[in-house]
């Protein structure tokens, strides 16, 4: 079986890797390895990344689009003519950020964008959908919406803060490092003026706390030096997720 995973950039589709291995026992395999039925290449300058893994028999494809404003070019361009012709996925899994959308608005989007091959959203829950592929056959695949957070305004920064904030210790580090990213917010609107954007500064000020020694390392090994595993916010965030 073969899964595939849309979110929205580059560091969500490492902390996904990250977690699903560690939790679920998926391992990275080259290109070279990837199933030989389904070709798909990322446009680096729009921020894409592919990458493929597997558990036994089964292949999981985790794929940033660049932005939650590239979902619907990438999956119209790159994944539905594939779904059509040849039914290559099982289960689509699409993870985004929040923000301060509303979940029906959300889910509306998707439907839109997903109409030729999915018809039914709901978020964190999984529905089997029909559709009709190229030979006027009826096909089915598993999707999955995944809102994040589930239940408040934010983005994956904001449940890795959160998961974060569970340790006794951790907790009035992460308290500090909001207030001082909030005090400085002012003279800084030119860096943290947007939500987003002050949230990975509030992330990279609690970073630097704890690891210090680890602050000019890349991305991917800031998201690996945290054991999510052990969090139960991230086990509750992602508890349909782990289903795959």
């Amino acid at each position: 079986m073969k899964t595939l995973i849309l979110c929205e950039g580059k560091t969500d589709a490492i902390f996904l890797s990250y977690y699903l291995g560690r939790v679920c026992g998926w391992i990275y395999i080259p290109n070279k390895d990837a199933p030989k039925d389904f070709s798909i290449t990322a446009t680096e300058v729009m921020g894409e990344s592919v990458e493929w893994y597997r558990k036994g028999d089964d292949f999981l494809l985790i794929c940033a689009v660049g932005g939650k404003d590239n979902f619907s070019g990438f999956i119209k361009d790159k994944i539905i003519p594939a779904m059509i012709d040849s039914s290559v996925f099982s289960q689509i899994v699409v993870v985004t950020d929040r923000d301060d959308r509303e979940e029906l608005s959300i889910c509306q989007s998707f439907q839109a964008i997903l109409s030729e091959i999915v018809s039914n959203i709901e978020n964190n829950t999984w529905i089997e959908n029909t559709y009709q592929n190229s030979y006027k056959q009826e096909s089915f695949v598993k999707f999955l919406l995944l809102v994040i957070p589930s239940d408040k305004e934010g983005a994956l920064e904001t449940i890795l803060i959160d998961a974060i904030s569970e340790l006794e210790y951790d907790r009035p580090i992460v308290e500090k490092a909001k207030t001082y990213i909030d005090d400085i917010e002012p003279l800084a609107l030119g860096y943290i003026g947007k939500r987003r954007l002050k949230l990975k500064a509030w992330l990279g000020v609690i970073w630097a706390t704890q690891y210090p020694e680890k602050i000019l390392t890349s991305i991917d090994k800031q998201i690996r030096s945290v054991k999510w595993e052990d969090s139960e916010t991230l086990s509750q965030c992602f508890s349909e997720l782990r289903k795959i």
